[in-house]
């Protein structure tokens, strides 16, 4: 009954007291009673993230285990508790033997993500929609077990196996196909929709999304609508409005914490701040937001996503006018020492984002030339919202160090490819994308000396954002496009795309990025139409507020 509630705390007392009441001979006496009763406590203290219990529990389930069938329960919840704590290569590799003993074996799968894909397509393609949602339900234990396995496997080998992970989607649905349907069924073709839509079929990988949404209905589990929920989010993004996207996150968190699964409520936590902060969330809202994430992921030992958090949250400060670097500092080198792919990227590209913001050139040069590096060994083979907003930042710092550098040729080809992309993106959402697509446009234009095709961009781009609700982005694009006008001599138009950036970086709150933007053009102003200068004049303004925002801290 607890458990159902979705209180596992006083699920696992109830089951700890059971235990008590047990016999001395209870392994011998009541077998099929105590295993249950160590397989439901061991369950209970992974979800309430008590690991010392779990091992305890499971020591005594894998000792007095009669069959290698009795240990898999345990040896599941062992599986996700190594990927709790940041141990996902041991991990996978724990959940790749147990397969193996089951069966399957995925260490010859040697498939690349293109033809897994267009594998799965082509088996898919033999069955109507219909006829999959009716499919028989799995009864077959070891199968039901090994999807289990699968579904984990999937999930862990996307963080640090990309190129494998869909050969797992496949192997789901597969056994779906022809063993029945289980409650892992829906990931394996959420998980695939997100594949396919990774690799440009976005409308085809909605329409598998809507199938793994119904069939998760159809099923009635709920075991895993917090994965479901989170896989479907990142490709509807790229399909509906981002803004109209942020309440499924609480969805998903919802839903993962109503079955005890912490990581994937973590995930949903995680995911939804990286969505309000690039929606244009107002900062202060971002920041508590993600200081509420902070404390529900470092109360669970989660190290991984402890780090990206606060990755994440060091830009939302520093934008605000907050300075915590010192806090930051001493963990880069563990970071870039790291065997997560996962956070290395994440780390270098919001190093080179904060720079390009904070318009510090050699920095913004130098994270993304090993972003650049590290993408190109650890890309996701899932689609996921912040993807996009990677390519957007790396094409405006491409076209930014394209003028400023010797090598301009090759950061234009990354510019133009990251351009292209967005304007793919823009075919089914024109909403999210289009600014974008118009900026990337208009900072190309201006690389090429193409003056006229700049100035029609920037105000498309300026219009776009303001239309599509991105106040962020609207100030981003005044902001480019005063440096523009400045850099082709006309100071007047300078200066007023200049205060425009302010008033919305101000309405976003980003008032740490406003004194930095008035001190940048105060200098110069100062130079060329003296102190008097509106822009020069409000520095000191800037410099209160920023202060005053700090004083709580």
């Amino acid at each position: 009954k607890a458990m159902e509630m979705s209180d596992f705390e006083a699920a696992y007392s109830y089951f700890e007291n059971g235990i008590t009441f047990l016999r001395k001979r209870h392994w011998d006496e009541h077998y099929t009673l105590s295993l249950e009763l160590f397989n439901l406590a061991a369950n209970c203290a992974l979800a309430n993230s008590d690991i010392t219990s779990l091992k305890l529990l499971s020591q005594q389930v894998l000792k007095k285990a009669q069959s290698f069938e009795d240990t898999l329960n345990v040896t599941y919840f062992i599986t996700c508790s190594l990927a709790y704590s940041s141990r996902l290569p041991l991990s996978v590799e724990k959940g790749l033997d147990i397969l193996s003993q089951l069966g399957i074996d995925l260490r010859r799968c040697r498939s690349s993500i293109e033809a897994c894909v267009k594998e799965t397509k082509d088996l898919l393609s033999a069955y109507t929609s219909d006829e999959l949602l009716n499919t028989r339900r799995m009864t077959d234990s070891t199968m039901i077990m090994a999807m289990k396995f699968l579904s984990k496997l999937m999930l862990e080998m996307a963080q640090i196996m990309p190129q494998s992970a869909p050969v797992v989607a496949k192997q789901i649905i597969q056994l779906s196909l022809d063993h029945g349907m289980n409650p892992a069924s829906p990931l394996g073709f959420v998980h695939f929709a997100s594949y396919a839509a990774k690799l440009g079929d976005i409308s085809g990988g909605y329409n598998y999304v809507k199938l793994a949404c119904s069939l998760l209905e159809k099923l009635g589990s709920r075991e895993n609508a917090g994965e479901v929920i989170l896989i479907r989010t990142q490709v509807v993004s790229y399909i509906e409005p981002l803004q109209a996207t942020l309440e499924y996150h609480d969805e998903g968190y919802a839903a993962a914490i109503a079955s005890g699964d912490i990581i994937q409520a973590a995930a949903n936590m995680y995911s939804g701040h990286i969505s309000n902060f690039y929606s244009g969330v107002k900062l202060q809202t971002t920041r508590e937001k993600g200081d509420e994430v902070i404390n529900f992921i470092r109360g669970k030992n989660m190290v991984m996503f402890l780090r990206e958090i606060q990755l994440i949250q060091h830009s939302v400060l520093k934008l605000i006018g907050i300075d915590d670097d010192s806090k930051c500092s001493s963990a880069e080198e563990n970071i870039l020492a790291s065997k997560n792919s996962g956070l290395k990227l994440t780390h270098c590209f919001q190093k080179s984002y904060i720079s390009f913001m904070f318009r510090l050139y050699d920095d913004t040069k130098g994270y993304a030339e090993k972003f650049l590096g590290c993408s190109a060994s650890s890309a996701y083979a899932n689609l996921v919202i912040s993807q996009s907003f990677n390519t957007f930042y790396i094409g405006l710092i491409s076209f930014w160090v394209a003028r400023n550098s010797r090598d301009e040729d090759r950061w234009h080809e990354t510019g133009n490819k990251s351009k292209l992309a967005l304007r793919k993106w823009v075919e089914t959402s024109q909403w999210t994308f289009e600014n974008k697509w118009y900026l990337l446009e208009a900072e190309e234009a201006f690389s090429n000396n193409n003056f006229d095709d700049a100035k029609m961009y920037y105000e498309k781009a300026i219009s776009s954002a303001k239309a599509h609700k991105f106040v962020h982005e609207e100030a981003l694009a005044c902001e480019l496009a005063a440096y523009f006008y400045l850099d082709i001599g006309e100071v007047n138009n300078a200066a007023d795309y200049c205060l425009l950036a302010h008033e919305r970086y101000q309405e976003w709150g980003a008032i740490g990025k406003c004194t930095s933007l008035f001190r940048f053009f105060g200098r110069i102003m100062n130079d060329r139409v003296g102190s008097s200068s509106a822009i020069a004049v409000a520095v000191d303004v800037q410099s209160d507020l920023a202060h005053l925002l700090t004083i709580p801290e």
